[in-house]
């Protein structure tokens, strides 16, 4: 599961890094747009991980 802690860790500084690159601009709509960004980036990446496992699983057979 330290994988997913590093995800998360990694989420959260990318949010960060948004949000002072954007300042205090559009609070609501980009506010809503960056949550939207990374919760898809999010989804996509527990996709690619559970891929990971699926693929070492049917390798192991």
């Amino acid at each position: 599961m330290n994988t997913q802690s590093d995800i998360k860790l990694t989420d959260q500084l990318e949010r960060d890094l948004i949000e002072r690159e954007l300042g205090n601009q559009g609070l609501g709509f980009a506010h809503d747009v960056k949550r939207a960004i990374a919760a898809v980036q999010s989804v996509l990446t527990r996709l690619q991980s559970q891929a990971r496992k699926a693929k070492v699983v049917y390798a192991n057979g």
